[in-house]
């Protein structure tokens, strides 16, 4: 093996501003800061552009025949010698990745190597999800309820299935003073900067079910009507031409819902610095969602020290608590007629949020400040004492790597290989 631990990386480049990009940067930086590594990186959603990270970064979607995820590429530089490999690490959902059901045993054939992959469980998988995550030798999945759900699946890897959550990374996102927020929000907001703001970090996609924020906020601005929605997204995107869905609500763009301008996207949002001024000029942070596999807004709105207000769905019922104890849970999916299965979402059954307690718990907020502040100080202590992801994540990462490639050099060793599912 060479002198530092080769690691190929596929997934979404640390330098585009998406979900997966913000996980893979706040993973890799650090590993590479311990001088251990020698990382290359099979990157989606990078498309050659120039880059600070301090490691190769290969766009992969490109000429992908239509493939985002460049799949087949991906596959011929895996197999292919310039691409030598002692770590296989994989970030990515796990039905994309069920193509290394097929590359997997080509690998193994001609390659030494041991397999890691980290991915989320935002609902109930399908069978063969799962299936297709078992064939790595280290599966990772990023909560308790997703290690839950992927047993159910697969109970085969109930012995080797790990959890290693996400966090928050306290140099970008952290408390700013009163002065500072007040001058940014009448920049920002301008003459709204005195209204109760309510903010909605994610992307305008199906699952985020962003016309339910808007029918909630609309029935709290009724009876609160000092008050905008501000909308971290782009006005159109993977869901909804979200303009015409603010006038089919009856509400209007630029007095009650608020949106970024220019040529914000889901790929080149605004730089860090701007979006922990957003969270701290926010009164409160929200979302919809029918279901996610961590909810990066949370724990970001958390170190802000800024109110949140989310669905008890699938991984947000664990990182806000079940009693409430960092921030304010919304019934979702409690009945049979909040249930829903979206289109192109895979057939996965899908909790709907009540609206009406929706809105009243944006009136606790806004009517009780010392309840709020109560919780949010709570959830900024839990982020500082667990979930920073350089002194907290990362070192879990470093230590499952090393371990990973002192086990394949033992079995080499002992002429046995490395356990795979299909060993168990």
């Amino acid at each position: 093996m060479a002198e530092k631990i080769r690691i190929l990386f596929y997934g979404d480049a640390p330098n585009v501003a998406t979900g997966f990009g913000t996980v893979s940067r706040n993973i890799l930086v650090p590993l590479h800061n311990t001088g251990k590594y020698d990382i290359r990186i099979l990157g989606i959603n990078h498309w050659g552009d120039p880059h600070p990270f301090p490691f190769p970064i290969w766009p992969i979607g490109v000429g992908g025949k239509g493939d985002p995820y460049g799949r087949q590429r991906a596959s011929d530089m895996m197999r292919s010698d310039q691409f030598p490999f002692d770590i296989l690490f994989m970030i990515q959902d796990s039905f994309i990745l069920e193509f290394m059901t097929q590359v997997m045993p080509h690998l193994r054939q001609s390659k030494k190597f041991t397999s890691v992959v980290y991915y989320p469980v935002d609902g109930v998988p399908k069978s063969q999800w799962i299936q297709a995550m078992s064939i790595f030798d280290h599966p990772v999945t990023y909560t308790e309820f997703a290690k839950q759900e992927s047993i159910l699946a697969c109970p085969s890897m109930a012995n080797r299935l790990q959890v290693i959550s996400h966090g928050v990374n306290m140099e970008d996102f952290y408390p700013l003073p009163d002065a500072e927020v007040a001058d940014f929000k009448r920049q920002f907001f301008g003459k709204h900067a005195d209204k109760f703001v309510i903010t909605n970090v994610n992307r305008n996609q199906q699952r985020k079910d962003i016309p339910r924020t808007l029918v909630a906020f609309r029935e709290f601005k009724k009876r609160r009507p000092n008050s905008a929605i501000y909308l971290h997204m782009a006005a159109q995107d993977q869901g909804w031409n979200l303009p015409e869905v603010v006038r089919s609500i009856g509400l209007q763009m630029g007095e009650d819902v608020l949106m970024p301008g220019g040529d914000f996207g889901p790929n080149q949002g605004y730089p860090l610095p701007i979006l922990n001024f957003i969270y701290n000029a926010s009164d409160a942070v929200v979302s919809t969602t029918l279901g996610e596999g961590f909810g990066l807004s949370t724990v970001e709105a958390m170190a802000c020290k800024t109110p949140i207000i989310f669905p008890n769905n699938t991984s947000l019922t664990e990182i806000i608590g079940a009693n409430e104890e960092r921030g304010y849970l919304v019934p979702s999916g409690a009945t049979p007629s909040d249930l829903t299965i979206l289109p192109n979402d895979n057939e996965v059954l899908r909790p709907l949020t009540d609206v009406r307690i929706f809105a009243e718990k944006l009136m606790e907020v806004y009517d009780n400040r010392d309840e709020a502040k109560k919780k949010t100080d709570a959830a900024y202590e839990w982020i500082r004492s667990n979930l920073q992801w350089t002194k907290h994540i990362a070192p879990q990462w470093d230590k499952l790597l090393t371990e990973a490639v002192i086990q394949m050099v033992k079995s080499e060793a002992s002429g046995s290989k490395v356990v795979a599912a299909e060993d168990l």
